[in-house]
């Protein structure tokens, strides 16, 4: 099962019939963007209706498309992955399936992590994606294998990696799955997969 594809498909029967998916979406980069403490690598922004939507990549995108262009498309490459993702991000922002869209101010950055670590607690965790600032944490408790873990974190690069929603699929039960930031939001949304960005912004 590949998850963004799936999200897309949801999406794309939300969006039928609104003129949506023929909207203009720019994807461009913010190299000045405080972003989620949990990510690592660009701040790729999706401009939708006004609205900009973050997905945090290695592989970010600069252009100007439709909305549509990501419905019915194989989504193989990890530039098209990401893109899509992001463009994800905005439309499930403004179409109100997800409350999150860009990330939180700095200063919730430390409420932040402590509302996570005790949400984890003592839980071994196996980690899918770049954590950021959890990468240093947990090592008395990572699991190598996704099954074998209490709890799944994923980040939005691990989201859109080959093979992470088949990963999940087979480590059991979704609710020990918990996805991580902004970048997450829109898939974690239409997918009903727990979601943790407690201070992120609209």
């Amino acid at each position: 099962m590949d998850l963004l594809v799936d999200a897309v498909k949801k999406l794309e029967e939300t969006a039928k019939g609104s003129g949506c998916e023929d909207g203009t979406v720019v994807l461009r980069v913010d190299p000045e963007r405080k972003y989620c403490q949990y990510e690592r690598g660009a701040c790729m922004e999706a401009v939708f209706a006004g609205r900009a939507a973050e997905f945090v990549t290695d592989n970010p995108t600069r252009a100007t498309t439709r909305a549509g262009f990501m419905f019915g498309a194989a989504l193989e490459k990890p530039a098209q992955r990401a893109a899509a993702a992001a463009i994800t991000n905005a439309l499930a922002g403004f179409f109100c399936i997800s409350r999150v869209m860009r990330s939180c101010d700095p200063d919730c950055h430390a409420r932040c992590l402590a509302g996570l670590r005790e949400e984890i607690g003592a839980s071994s965790v196996f980690v899918l994606g770049d954590c950021g600032v959890l990468s240093g944490e947990h090592e008395r408790h990572r699991i190598r294998h996704a099954g074998d873990a209490d709890r799944v974190l994923v980040t939005g690069e691990g989201m859109i990696a080959p093979g992470a929603g088949d990963l999940l699929e087979a480590s059991g039960n979704t609710g020990r799955v918990l996805f991580l930031g902004p970048s997450t939001a829109g898939v974690a949304a239409l997918e009903n997969i727990p979601h943790w960005c407690p201070f992120g912004q609209r």
